[in-house]
């Protein structure tokens, strides 16, 4: 009897789990639906000059959590056609992250960045940093993790052909040498990499001009004023002020909401 009840109560368990799974299922084909057709009407939209509808259902699809490279270079194009500057260069530069060797994203980014109002010179270690940061963006981090995973069995392979083949242990134990630092350097490189991805800590400015000031207080003196599409590194954050850094090594405190986040 008591087999029976435990028969019947795995059955059960079992058909529960396959009915979550596939509800599950129909859920995740019911919202991709859904998005596909929310970005068939945002491009209908952009084609008929409607770029605020366009603006809207894109910025629907981002809030359904999702994200790609056509989505962030559209809304960033649909953003440029209705004179809104620095959201068009803030989602140009999310773009970018995805893919930074798309020569349309480039240079419809450069022609942006050239419309914006403040020109500021850019200091040496400012442009290095940006370099390192676009360089560690384009990286497949998943590609680098299976190279490591590949590296790792290759060395454990040398490493036991080195200690059960005596003709060949000074090759072997060199090419396992090899491969050990490979794969360290490797690791290093893809968790740099990841880190970069989700410690991202430039912005764009995307009011039309804001305040910076000499400390983070709403009432402090405003040291200079920028317009909106300014690139800015963030330092550091105190309350609803950020301690932002310009391309020429100026800094100064705004308020949160005068930029996002790339």
């Amino acid at each position: 009897m008591a087999i029976s009840k435990c028969y019947f109560s795995t059955t059960k368990f079992i058909f529960a789990l396959l009915f979550l799974l596939l509800s599950s299922s129909f859920s995740f084909s019911e919202n991709n639906n859904n998005i596909s057709e929310k970005l068939l009407k945002a491009e209908q939209a952009y084609k008929e000059k409607k770029y605020p509808d366009a603006i809207a259902l894109y910025l629907s699809v981002i809030n359904d959590n999702y994200q790609s490279f056509e989505l962030y270079y559209n809304l960033g194009n649909a953003y440029f056609k209705n004179n809104q500057l620095g959201k068009a260069i803030l989602y140009y530069e999310k773009a970018k992250l995805l893919n930074p060797s798309d020569e349309d994203l480039n240079h419809n980014l450069k022609l942006a960045y050239n419309k914006t109002i403040d020109k500021i010179e850019t200091k040496d270690n400012f442009f290095i940093e940006i370099t390192k940061n676009n360089f560690l963006n384009k990286l497949n981090t998943n590609l680098l993790s299976y190279i490591t995973i590949s590296l790792s069995f290759l060395a454990f392979i040398s490493f036991s052909i080195f200690l059960f083949k005596t003709h060949f242990r000074k090759l072997t134990l060199s090419l396992t040498i090899i491969f050990i630092i490979l794969n360290f350097i490797i690791y290093i490189t893809a968790h740099f990499a990841e880190k970069n991805k989700h410690q991202n800590n430039f912005a764009i400015v995307t009011n039309r001009e804001i305040k910076v000031t000499n400390e983070p207080l709403p009432e402090a003196i405003t040291k200079f004023k920028l317009h909106e599409g300014t690139k800015v590194k963030i330092l550091q954050k105190v309350d609803n002020f950020y301690l932002i850094r310009l391309e020429n090594g100026v800094e100064g405190w705004i308020e949160q909401n005068n930029v996002e986040i790339i």
